[in-house]
């Protein structure tokens, strides 16, 4: 699907404030964990203290040799061109130089007669396995673009390692001195008598490849490609060949024709006809009584014959039909057709009297002309039986002749290559090389492992990433959201209020409710918080319903105390339990019975009338509750009924604030049935209980049916709360279970006895239709 500009920008925007939010939900985990990164960093701290102390001290010594070569006169070359290439040549052979300071020869030269205060390194080391112990822990490096070498060694004492370097940079330039001396002018000999062999086999390969170019019988283009003469034989024979099989095949379907048609008696003068392309024109004429000057005559009176019709087609478009020439014209075309016709004639009677002659005629000549092409053929078969056996052998030779080409250009390569070699010799021998001790090996001070600082750095870089790491995952294995910024951003909705956890007030009925009970108690001033929060919305908001993600939230608890909160500030505020499945504040302040919602919602009396039936008023100054009532078998359809809307919009004329209490969203679909219905909807969570996929799950229902989330408030908040994280203090609330196979908790803990007994007293309600795949969809 393509994007338009403002689409992609706004997609990006998103984007880039996900991956920020992101980074500060993450730096709020880091603050809240940073013990768990001082932890890592003093276990890191630790563990590089103890390998800093318990670690071998290890000593580094350094030398510099530099590569010269001396120049001497040349006739042929100036000191300019002279020093340029002396200078290539050592460049080019510098790794050459770099891999002889470390090899073998060198290595155990230098460990000959080495004194026993510097073999403290190869302690419990075989002699035969020093070289390879000492190479282990020598370093030669080349400077890109010089000709310096620099060797390093590392040894446990200072002194060994100086030793050791010194003896292997004294090694390295007596080598030099004697492979680039005497041993210069005898890899000049060796490599002059291996060309001259090489020249020898290249010559007889030479000889051998136009021996077997003239054999093959081949012509090659200047490029050596060859073109084979008799492939090119093989291909017209094959094609002659074709052609004999196929004028045999009709010499022999015509013979088989003419003695058909002989032995049947059948007319042979149309077969005649037909084989006037095959056995030729002057049969035909001879039977028909023409010879050669009537057959031209004949011929020539047609061609005037078809001119005369032409001339009369073209003049009778200008002149018209009764014209005098084009009259005269059309007489000389008949009277021609005429004489065309009576030789044709006397030509048919000639036919017709020599037809007894024809058929022994034509059948001897079909014969001859099948014996003749069948001849043919047989010989270019033969001749191309041999061509193709010639072919093989052919083929064979050339195979040959590529494997002497490539045994050619291999000799060739290698000839050409020691020929350069000795070149580069003979330079390098004329001009001679030498070696420059730059850099003095010199005893270390401070040993180079362990190095306090490179410890120090990787001691915090591996505590800090460890830390974070381990932070990070900690953050993502709890599932739960750590901060009113975090859940704000996750839901996209406001933070309307944050209720810490309060102790049951003792009472019974109103008295249970802490604004009620205790309205100047510090927990109170939480719902005048939300009740503020709503008043103020920028959308209406007389009808709210209250919610919860999951049971045991406190949405109950919530509720009530916002409805007195309401009632406290004057406005006249009613109060609908409409959880019949489970009624949580009908149970809270003791109202339970067959009065209440699902009454009004059955009954068919008028609204106003049914509701004052089932209406309790004055539970405190200027709020009413309409309780659950008694259990309905179909609390989703009465939900969905015009009854109820009835009701709310009866309600709305009436009060200046009305409340709905709603199952846990997740658990049955009744939410999301009222949601639809009233203002906006208030979800109560609780960080230290709720998961966060699950107060996500619960803010998408309600966005996915276009309802007004009004916000969040947070519940059951302990006292050692800090700013940035919640806290998991001491929960409350009692639990109860719906008999459709699911259940969710009250939330408050004077109405668990309550809730027990209705549970023991409902067990056997039937499961309805409509509450089964809705309790398995939550």
């Amino acid at each position: 699907m393509n994007l338009d500009p403002q689409q992609s920008t706004a997609a990006t925007i998103l984007n880039s404030a996900n991956v920020v939010a992101g980074m500060i939900r993450f730096l709020h985990a880091v603050r809240v964990r940073r013990g768990t990164l001082v932890a890592a960093l003093l276990i890191s701290a630790a563990l590089g203290t103890a390998y800093y102390l318990t670690a071998t001290r290890l000593y580094d010594a350094h030398a510099q040799v530099r590569i010269v070569q001396s120049e001497r006169d040349h006739n042929t070359l100036t000191s300019e061109q002279l020093s340029g290439q002396s200078s290539n040549a050592v460049f080019q052979m510098m790794s050459t130089y770099q891999r002889i300071m470390s090899g073998d020869r060198v290595l155990s030269a230098a460990l000959e007669d080495l004194p026993k205060e510097y073999c403290i390194d190869f302690e419990g080391i075989a002699p035969e396995v020093w070289p390879t112990a000492l190479k282990n822990n020598v370093t030669v490096t080349n400077e890109r673009g010089t000709t310096l070498i620099d060797v390093r060694y590392r040894s446990r004492s200072p002194k060994v390692a100086a030793f050791i370097v010194q003896r292997i940079v004294t090694e390295y330039i007596n080598n030099i001195n004697r492979s680039y001396g005497n041993q210069t002018l005898e890899d000049i000999q060796r490599l002059t008598e291996e060309k001259e062999e090489t020249g020898r086999k290249l010559a007889e390969k030479n000889q051998e490849f136009l021996d077997l170019q003239f054999q093959s019988g081949s012509i090659f283009d200047p490029e050596g490609k060859s073109t084979s003469l008799l492939s090119l034989r093989l291909v017209e024979l094959n094609k002659s060949l074709m052609e004999a099989e196929r004028v045999t095949l009709d010499a022999w379907s015509l013979l088989q024709s003419v003695e058909q048609a002989a032995r049947t008696g059948q007319d042979l003068q149309q077969l005649l006809f037909q084989a006037v392309e095959s056995l030729g024109a002057s049969i035909l004429a001879k039977q028909m009584g023409l010879g050669e000057q009537d057959a031209w005559a004949v011929a020539r009176m047609n061609e005037d014959l078809q001119q005369l019709r032409d001339d009369w087609n073209e003049k009778r478009t200008i002149l018209g039909d009764n014209n005098l020439e084009l009259l005269d014209l059309a007489q000389r075309i008949r009277t021609q057709e005429e004489i065309v016709t009576s030789y044709f004639q006397r030509a048919k009677k000639n036919l017709a009297v020599n037809s007894t002659e024809l058929g022994p005629q034509l059948l001897g000549m079909a014969r001859q002309r099948y014996q003749l092409a069948m001849s043919r053929q047989q010989t270019l078969q033969q001749q191309f039986d041999l061509e193709k056996a010639e072919a093989v052998n052919h083929n064979t030779m050339m195979s040959k002749l590529s494997i002497v080409e490539m045994d050619r250009k291999r000799l060739q390569a290698k000839d050409d290559s020691l020929l350069k070699l000795i070149e580069h010799l003979q330079l390098v021998g004329d001009e001679g090389i030498k070696v420059d001790l730059n850099k003095l090996p010199k005893a270390a001070k401070l040993p180079s492992s362990p190095r306090l600082v490179l410890v120090i750095a990787v001691c915090f870089v591996l505590g800090v990433g460890g830390g974070l790491g381990l932070i990070y995952l900690l953050d993502l294995l709890d599932d739960r959201f750590r901060s009113p910024d975090e859940l704000r951003m996750q839901l996209g909705v406001p933070v309307l209020a944050m209720v810490r956890a309060m102790e049951p007030t003792g009472g019974t009925g109103a008295d249970t409710i802490q604004c009620h009970a205790k309205p100047n108690g510090v927990e109170t001033e939480a719902f005048r918080t939300l009740r503020t929060a709503i008043s103020f919305s920028d959308r209406q908001a007389q009808r709210i319903v209250v919610t919860s993600t999951e049971p045991g939230d406190g949405k109950t608890t919530v509720m009530s105390n916002l409805a007195v909160a309401f009632a406290q500030s004057g406005k006249r505020t009613l109060l609908i339990d409409a959880d019949m499945r489970r009624p949580g504040l009908t149970a809270l302040l003791g109202l339970k019975g067959q009065q209440g919602l699902s009454q009004v919602l059955r009954d068919e009396r008028p609204i106003a009338a049914s509701v004052a039936d089932n209406l309790f008023t004055q539970i405190t100054p200027g709020l009413d509750v309409i309780p659950s009532g008694s259990r309905p078998s179909n609390p989703a359809e009465l939900l969905t009924s015009e009854r109820f809307s009835e009701l709310l919009a009866w309600a709305e004329t009436c009060y200046d604030q009305i409340l709905i209490d709603a199952p846990p969203v997740l658990a049955v679909a009744d939410p999301i049935i009222i949601s639809r219905m009233v203002d906006g909807a208030v979800l109560v969570v609780r960080p230290d209980k709720n998961r966060r996929r699950m107060v996500i799950r619960a803010a998408e229902a309600f966005a996915a049916v276009e309802v007004n989330l009004m916000g969040v408030v947070v519940n059951h908040l302990s006292s050692g709360s800090s700013g940035d994280y919640y806290g998991y203090g001491y929960g409350y609330g009692y639990g109860y279970g719906y008999g459709y196979g699911y259940g969710y908790g009250h939330d408050d803990a004077s109405a668990a006895a309550e809730a027990e007994l209705e549970h023991e007293a409902d067990v056997e309600v039937l499961v309805t239709e409509e509450s089964e795949p809705l309790r398995r969809a939550a």
